[in-house]
């Protein structure tokens, strides 16, 4: 009898070993939580002219303190997808930090993305806009003056048209346009000579009011000069 309790009580202390065991091997298997992240973003620039280049960087830390060696994605906005598109990545340095040089061809909204890892959570960026703007163009000026041609009842009105700068621009049309009620009608265009001149020989029935106009070009900014009048009795 006494064997047979000593039996029992062996084998339940084996069994509770085994328990014992078995739930520490469980404990210390258990993952621990990932720690929290945080991803910053900023703009070198912010406002760059097509064809220029801009920064994009950020931070990413964990508490406070630099996460180095982990990959972050950098991502822009497809306003006709309607979603956000990653296109290149790079591992932050040793604080932690990250930098893109990107060259938008138009304005585009920009994000940072750290996808996590065994360790450390997901975070992304705010969004941060790069605006691009047009190549702005060359001021002009146009000057204006009349020259009355008696014997003939007619008159001629001259222009020049160059830039703000002084220089002569020529092969430009440059409109003649009759002003009535402070409105500008065109009438007929020209070429400027090698000079940037252009002139026009009116003989209007009625007094008139006369003012050169030149429209521009994708390089060049229009320009109009003063008005000159042209008096019938």
């Amino acid at each position: 009898m006494r064997t047979t309790l000593t039996r029992l009580l062996a084998g339940t202390a084996v069994a509770a070993t085994v328990v014992l065991t078995a739930t520490g091997i469980a404990s210390a298997t258990t993952t621990p939580p990932k720690a929290p992240t945080n991803l910053s973003i900023a703009v070198a620039k912010g406002v760059i002219i097509v064809g220029q280049k801009d920064t994009i960087g950020g931070r990413l830390a964990s508490k406070g303190t630099p996460v180095p060696g982990r990959i972050v994605e950098l991502e822009r906005w497809l306003p006709t997808a309607k979603k956000w598109h990653a296109f290149e990545e790079k591992k932050t340095g040793v604080k932690g930090l990250v930098s893109y040089v990107v060259t938008p061809k138009t304005t585009t909204s920009y994000r940072l993305v750290f996808k996590g890892g065994p360790i450390y959570r997901y975070s992304q960026s705010a969004s941060a806009r790069v605006v691009v703007k047009p190549v702005p163009k060359i001021p002009t000026e146009l000057s204006i003056s009349q020259t009355p041609n008696t014997a003939k009842g007619t008159d001629t009105i001259s222009g020049q048209l160059a830039t703000s700068k002084g220089k002569d621009l020529p092969g430009q049309f440059v409109w003649l346009a009759a002003v009535v009620n402070n409105k500008a009608h065109l009438l007929r265009a020209f070429k400027t000579d090698k000079l940037g001149e252009v002139s026009f020989v009116v003989n209007p029935s009625a007094t008139t009011t006369y003012e050169l106009k030149f429209l521009g070009t994708k390089v060049l900014a229009g320009s109009v000069s003063a008005t000159v009048t042209d008096t019938v009795s």
